[in-house]
């Protein structure tokens, strides 16, 4: 027979286990919280809203748990501080993170449509909205919203739109380009990735044999790339690049089949007519490239290649990519260099589009510098800019392998964004010389791309997270103008030039 203590006893009990499995419910909805945050950045996207409903789930539930249960007075002023803010943080993480529900880090599964399938005006203009969206929370220039050019360029676009019955997905990115062109900001951009694109099949055997185009339909490339303008997005002139062997990208600029070609190469012209049928997948095109230029597509991103008679050591880097191989890469170079007394060394960063700016950092680990300036940038994080001060960087220096002689960096006009990077913190900080062209990428600009797609036609958008400043903040020159300018084809002559008149 129970006594009243064991009742007691047995009721006091239970009250534990409830309250223990209550707390316990409350850490997990927190855990999950704070778990989304991983999971919308590399794994799926979903709607901000769920945040919130966790968070008033989260305080609801802890309300409860302090009204039903018994608590010391430290419980229910940490609690509440815990709990609170760490719910909040993830609350406001939709609206302040500047990747959240974006395919920076993760792949995108959704359908893309092709340039020229049909979409409504409707949905065109919904998908146009969901890009100011984007550019008014991530972009550095609209903390404050769109500027009167850009807002102008918008609007005049989305009533284009909504008057509109049908529109083509190009006709669309067209639209979209219009309103970014104005922001001169290379970083911030649609681009052509239709899955049904198809390519010049004959352009692999004449660009390996030194033939470029000089016009399409009696059109001079110059022409073309003046009529572009307005639906380019760039910084410099010279960062103009059109691809006139894709078959969306001649659409886009108004061209139809079919095609006369005329090509160049040393005074020499040849002429040559095109239709649809002329043009292949890009799976066919690159077999074809691999056919006529001997290498396989795409190569080795990084790669050495040690001239002892010259003393020089040449870094060829496609790719800023800052992995394990550029790494090894870079270490084995310098290790060579240190056992066969060369004195010069030179990276190649011609065509390189750019990446992390995290293979420049590594580099001048092997230079005999203590400290550096980086460059300084503001970071859009929803209504604030971080900043970050980069004007001197402890250098973490490879003492065995510490580099005492002369540094070159070869650079031509598409050496773009982290390579231009590169490039300038070279030379800002007075580390070696630049040979070749300017690039065609501002130093102060725009960069730190999110990534998205439209959700109705798939387009592809990157936005800029952070304005960039010079490393030397000291040097007005918007471009890193080289110290030894040439055309970018010839900077490797030039180099040897260089290296000659200094023996």
């Amino acid at each position: 027979m129970r006594t009243g203590r064991d009742v007691k006893a047995g009721g006091m009990g239970a009250g534990k286990a409830a309250k223990a499995i209550c707390m316990a419910v409350l850490c997990g909805i927190l855990v999950l919280e704070i778990l989304l945050i991983p999971v919308n950045m590399f794994l799926m996207n979903f709607p901000g809203w769920v945040m919130g409903v966790l968070g008033i789930l989260l305080c609801c539930g802890l309300a409860a748990y302090f009204l039903r249960f018994r608590t010391g007075r430290a419980a229910k002023t940490v609690l509440p501080v815990i709990f609170g803010g760490v719910s909040l943080v993830c609350v406001l993480a939709p609206s302040l993170l500047p990747y959240w529900n974006s395919y920076t880090f993760k792949e995108y599964h959704g359908k893309i449509l092709n340039y020229d399938e049909i979409l409504s005006g409707r949905q065109a203009a919904d998908d146009l909205k969901t890009l100011r969206y984007y550019l008014q929370k991530l972009h550095p220039r609209f903390q404050n919203g769109l500027t009167d050019e850009v807002k102008t360029a918008y609007e005049q676009a989305l009533e284009r739109l909504e008057k509109t019955e049908q529109i083509t997905v190009n006709e669309f990115r067209r639209e979209i380009q219009t309103v970014l062109h104005p922001l001169g900001d290379a970083h911030t951009t649609t681009y052509n990735n239709y899955p049904g694109d198809k390519y010049l099949k004959t352009a692999p055997p004449k660009s390996c044999a030194g033939y470029g185009i000089r016009s399409v339909n009696g059109k001079a490339v110059k022409q073309i790339i003046e009529e572009a303008k307005p639906y380019y997005c760039y910084e410099a002139e010279e960062g103009i690049s059109i691809d006139l062997g894709s078959l969306a990208s001649l659409e886009f600029y108004g061209f139809s089949a079919p095609f006369t070609y005329e090509w160049s190469r040393e005074g020499e012209i040849i002429t040559e007519s095109c239709t649809e049928t002329d043009f292949v997948s890009w799976e066919e095109y690159l077999e074809i490239y691999e056919q006529y230029s001997g290498a396989e597509t795409p190569g080795e991103f990084v790669s050495c290649e040690i001239d002892e008679e010259r003393s020089l050591a040449i870094l060829t880097l496609t790719q800023c990519k800052y992995n394990q191989a550029y790494i090894d890469c870079v270490r084995e170079m310098f290790t060579r260099v240190k056992q066969q007394g060369i004195g010069n060394v030179a990276v190649d960063l011609r065509g390189n589009g750019g990446g992390s700016s995290m293979v420049g950092n590594e580099f001048v680990k092997y230079l005999p510098v203590d400290s550096y300036g980086d460059g300084s940038y503001d970071w859009r994080w929803g209504p604030f800019l971080v900043h970050w001060d980069g004007s001197s960087i402890t250098n973490r220096r490879y003492e065995d392998l510490t580099f005492e002689g002369n540094v070159y960096v070869l650079t031509d006009r598409n050496s773009f964004s982290a390579a231009k990077d590169f490039a300038m913190l070279i030379q800002d900080n007075d580390l070696g010389e630049i040979l070749g062209e300017a690039p065609a990428n501002s130093v102060s600009g725009y960069g730190e791309v999110a990534a998205f797609y439209l959700p109705n036609t798939g387009l592809f958008v990157q936005i800029s997270t952070k304005k960039w400043y010079r490393a030397d903040e000291n040097n007005p020159a918007d471009y890193v103008f080289p110290d030894y300018p040439c055309e970018g084809g010839e900077a490797v002559e030039k180099l040897y030039e260089l290296l000659k008149s200094d023996e």
